[in-house]
Parts: structure tokens; sequence; C-alpha cells
């Protein structure tokens, strides 16, 4: 047993744990901090101090919570075998959690006072925030579903989930609801923005299959689409942060929400507790494509609950967007389901047909001389859009800009390395001939790094560098039907995007997508990358991966410790 004799101290025997990366120091000082506010003076195990400080350091790894019954997948390679150092038995780390009842309490106490910061549940070790979260989650879900006040879409792209969304909101409005009282919004700007744009298509598209009426057109493309942020009325310097709460709910009846997969447990959290008591909530999304940065699962634990018990998930299986036979459609199928030898099988099924229009598959290892011509084309795509700039000062010339920039695009895995994102990027400016101190030269792709209210840019909205009539530098941004145009000065920071990442390419789609993966092993290789990756081809798609890169995504599914679906 060892003494705590400060706040701000732990036993120096848990160097050896900080050393090889099995837990943080700063995390390690927090448990600190936590057991003088709770006794003063008190005796840890230390393997609770090491369990503690795993939870402490779980905001923006993914998990809500650590399964001591998968311990083994939280010891470092150095302690993996040290059964002294790291038992891989959970009863050995449950029985040490439980002795420290001033610390932790079970779900039956939770809100018993004084509250502990920690919650076991089963054999999942919580902070007590993050129990809450998923429990007021669950709670919900299971009372709306059998009140018939949530609805959940899901499906992958071109899957309907739009028209579907479309036409509910029409029916709601036939019905005489006020249009102010339906909510439309999406995790971040830039998805509220795609949503708004697929809803324009889908009303028009149902206008001309008649199933909707051109008078209901302007009703539906006048709501608002926001951002959940902006929704919940979020302001990081009022004492009260998000002014739609549990004690000032929402004005909405109506609350449609796209992309959900990218919601975090506390956004999602947060969503509900601001829900009046009668209001409906549809939730839209992938469950397939990569989960929030933050903390949880919710779609996909929403789902796999749905699949194990009674089916309460409206999933869409039928794809517009791909051909089913189509190569995008057989290998995202495949990877999909995490079938190694299919996918290989469909993609070189489809590379060695006579007709590779459609889709090429490159080893940059074994193929140097493919990987090259990729590169040429990558290139002149660069070229055609810094001609189309130098001569473009119209509305209609910078509509054809945007609409070339949107043919071709390379996203990457990585950041770093010659196929990551920086190494696309130099390559090409390289070839360019662009200075290094040449930042707004004409024909530069760059993406809004994070969301602007000055402007009205959102995070991942992509412009080009162009020219006014009178020949100043500005940067061009929108679609077929809008184009805005600002100063350079004006724009928030900016990152150069002949290349982005997948992360970044979310929900966004390109005539022509080349996926680059990294040569061999990388953690950050899975199967909803990939899939993510391969699902931004419309129809074109090039592969940059060697076989081993691919067979390592495609059976490497993400694996977060949560308990939502277990709660559900």
């Amino acid at each position: 047993m060892i003494s705590l004799f400060t706040s701000t101290q732990y036993p120096t025997e848990l160097e050896r744990y900080v050393s090889v990366d099995a837990v943080k120091s700063r995390d390690l000082r927090g448990v600190s901090v936590l057991l003088h506010a709770a006794t003063g003076e008190a005796q840890l195990d230390r393997l609770a101090w090491l369990a503690f400080a795993l939870v402490l350091g779980l905001p923006g790894s993914g998990h809500t919570c650590v399964d001591l019954e998968n311990i083994s997948q939280w010891a470092p390679d150095e302690l993996k075998n040290d059964v002294d150092k790291w038992p891989i038995e959970g009863k050995v780390w449950k029985d040490v959690v439980f002795a420290c009842r001033f610390l932790v309490c079970t779900p039956t106490s939770l809100h018993e006072q004084p509250r502990k910061p920690f919650v076991i549940s089963g054999s999942k070790l919580y902070s007590a925030r993050s129990f809450h979260e998923e429990q007021l989650v669950a709670n919900y879900i299971k009372n709306a579903v059998a009140e018939k006040r949530v609805e959940i879409i899901t499906g992958g792209p071109g899957s309907g989930k739009t028209t579907y969304i479309a036409n509910q909101i029409v029916e709601q409005i036939a019905k005489n609801i006020d249009t102010e009282s339906i909510a439309l919004a999406a995790p971040t700007g830039l998805a509220a923005k795609r949503m708004d744009r697929a809803l324009r298509s889908a009303v028009r598209f149902g206008i001309s299959q008649g199933s909707i009426s051109p008078e209901m057109e302007a009703h539906v493309n006048g709501l608002k689409k926001l951002t959940i942020h902006k929704l919940l009325k979020f302001n990081p310097s009022s004492r009260i942060q998000w002014r739609h709460n549990k004690t000032n709910r929402m004005p909405y009846d109506y609350v449609i929400v796209d992309e959900v997969s990218m919601m975090p447990l506390s956004m999602m959290a947060r969503l509900i507790e601001a829900l009046k008591d009668d209001a409906r909530l549809m939730l839209v999304g992938d469950p397939f494509q990569l989960a929030s940065v933050d903390a949880g699962t919710v779609l996909a634990d929403i789902v796999e609950a749905s699949n194990k018990g009674k089916t309460f998930v409206n999933t869409k299986t039928e794809s517009h967007r791909f051909p089913l036979g189509s190569p995008v459609s057989d290998i995202a199928i495949e990877t999909k389901a995490g079938n190694v030898e299919g996918a290989l099988e469909k993609i070189r099924l489809h590379h060695d047909t006579k007709d590779k229009s459609s889709f090429v598959w490159v080893d940059p290892v074994a193929d140097e001389a493919r990987l090259q011509k990729v590169a040429r084309e990558v290139v002149n795509h660069a070229r055609r859009l810094c001609e189309l700039a130098a001569s473009a000062s119209t509305d209609e010339q910078y509509r054809e800009i945007i609409r070339v920039r949107d043919e071709l695009q390379v996203i990457c895995a990585h950041r770093k390395g010659n196929l990551g994102v920086s190494g696309w990027n130099r390559a090409v400016e390289r070839e360019l001939g662009v200075l290094a101190q040449e930042q707004w030269y004409l024909g530069r792709p760059v993406m809004v790094s994070k969301n602007d209210a000055n402007t009205g840019l959102a995070n991942g909205d992509i412009g080009v560098v162009c020219k006014d009539a009178k020949g100043a530098r500005i940067v061009v941004f929108g679609d077929a039907e809008e184009v805005k145009t600002f100063s350079t000065t004006s724009l928030p920071q900016v990152d150069t995007v002949h290349a982005l990442t997948i992360h970044k390419s979310q929900g966004s789609e390109f005539a022509h997508t080349i996926v680059v993966l990294p040569k061999g092993k990388s953690k950050i290789l899975t199967r909803e990358l990939l899939y993510t990756g391969i699902t931004r081809a419309k129809p074109d798609l090039t592969l940059v991966a060697t076989q081993e890169a691919l067979e390592i995504a495609i059976g490497n599914k993400v694996q977060r410790a949560t308990g939502l679906t277990d709660l559900l």
C-alpha cells in the first residue's frame, strides 16, 4: 500500500508506467488531487492509481470508460507480458477499484452525497460525468422509442437518407406545422452546409418526381441549418455556456440532426437535455464512417443495440450513388463487413478489368511507374486550376473553377510523410514552381481550419485563390448555385489542400478521389477510415496502397470502450 503525502504528488514507483507511456504524469497528479479532496490523506493500491489515471486520460481518446475485463488492451507493449506489473485478469483490477469507496460508486449510488468522481458499472470504470451522459442518452432513447418520439435513420452514401428527411419535413409542413418549430442541425458548420445543399437537391428531385410540390420548395429551403452549438446557443465565455439546457429547453417541436456518426457522447447528452419533453427527434447518419474525434460512438452503439434486440433503427440499404456491382460499391461493401479476402478479391477483379477508367489500384512500393502517373495527373489538375484562376474575373468563371476543383482530390490517411498530406502538397507546389514566399498564388486550393462568424465560413470549407476584376487576390468559395468571394486578409486560418486528410474529407464527394494509405503498419489504419475514403468517390476511385496496408485497414475495426449499447 502507498501513502499519499501531498495533493500533487504520486508514488515514485509509478514513474516506470509514465516512462513506457502507460499513463500520463498529469493524470496521476489528477488522481492525487481527487484523493486529497476526498480524504485529505489516504492509502491507494498501485493498480488503483493506474486505473483511475487511465480514466482521467480518456478525453480525446475516443473511449468513454476503461473496460477492466479487457485491461490487457490498455497495457503498453513493454508490460503486456509482465503480469506482476500489469495483471491481465479483470477481477484483480475490479477488486482493487471496489476497495476505493471514497473515490468510486456504483450506478445505484451515483447521486448520493458526497458525490464520487468515478463510477464502476459491471467491469467498466467511468468518470461520473461520462457515466451520467451515457445513462442520460440510453434512458432517452429507450423511452423515446417506446413513445415513438425518436426516429433513427442510417445508411451509406446515396442511400436516400436526405430524400427521406425532405419528405418527412414536407409531411410536417403539410399538416400546417409552423416551420419555426422545425430545427435542422449537424455537428459541424461544414456538415450543416452540406445538409442544406443535399436537401435542396432532394427537394428538386422530389419536384421532378411529383412527390413534392413547387410551392413547398421555399418552405423547405427556408429552414435554417445550424450547427449543434448554434442550435443550443453555446457561448464559451458565458457563465452558463449552453443557453439551451435542461432548465431552458429549446422551443422546437421537431429536431432533425444529420451526420450523427460525428457526434460525441457529450454533445448528444447536451442536445437531449435541451429537448422539450414532447419534442420529436430524428437522428441521421452512417455508423460505418469515422466516429467523432471526441469520446463516444453514439450512433454505432445505438445501431448495435438495435441489431441485438428489438429493431428500432431504420436502415437504408439501396445505393443511388454507387450502382450495385460498381467498383466503389463492391469494395465498400466488403470493407464495411471486415472481409479482408473478399475486399482484396474485388479490388483485384476491378483492377484487372480492361476498363480501368473508374478504378485503379496502385501499389506505391511495387509499381513506382504507375504512382508517378497518378502524381502527374494530380499536378496537371493543379496546373489547370492555376490557369483558370489567372484569367477568371466573373462569377461564371469562378463557378467553373469550383467545378474543376471538385473533379479530383487526393485524400490521405496521414498528415506527414511522402504519402501524407504534407508530402503531396510539397510535391505539387514544387512541380508548379511555387516559391516558399508565395502564399496566395493563383489556383491555390485552401481549406478553412476553423469556423468564422465574420465571414460565415465553416471549418472544412474549400476555396481557390483567384483575382477580382481589379487584379486583387481573393478566395472563391461556393458551388454551382452560389459563389462567395473574400479578400485574403479577411479569412481565418487556411491550409493548402492539393491533398487533405480522409478525416477532413468526411461528408464531401469528388468526381475522382485518390485515396492514399501509408506503406506499412500504422495505428490509424482502420476499416472505418478506408470505408470513409472509398465512399468519397463519385464515381472514379484510385487506391494508392500496399496489400499489407489494405489488409491491416480492412481487418482493424475501431475499438472504443463504451457502455451505451449495454445500457440500451
